[in-house]
């Protein structure tokens, strides 16, 4: 049977109300919760750098793209 867990993360003296990751999961135990979490951090970081490498993509309101905005393209001269 699983339980559902709450994982808040602060570092330090972080007031409760303002945790750096709040995450619910379902797991058997506290430390599979646990490691659930890790996990998802882990490839939160990876996605991370993977933009970086990449480069980073502009991100437009629907406003905006409604109105035609296009990224802007850098120049290849």
């Amino acid at each position: 049977m699983t339980t559902r867990w709450r994982i808040d993360v602060r570092l330090g003296d972080a007031p409760p109300q303002a945790p750096l990751r709040s995450v619910v999961v379902e797991a058997q135990t506290e430390v599979e919760a646990l490691r659930l979490v890790l996990a998802q951090a882990e490839q939160d970081k990876a996605d991370a750098e993977e933009l970086l490498q990449d480069g980073q993509e502009e991100v437009f309101s629907r406003t905006e793209v409604r109105e035609g905005h296009v990224e802007h393209q850098g120049r290849t001269d």
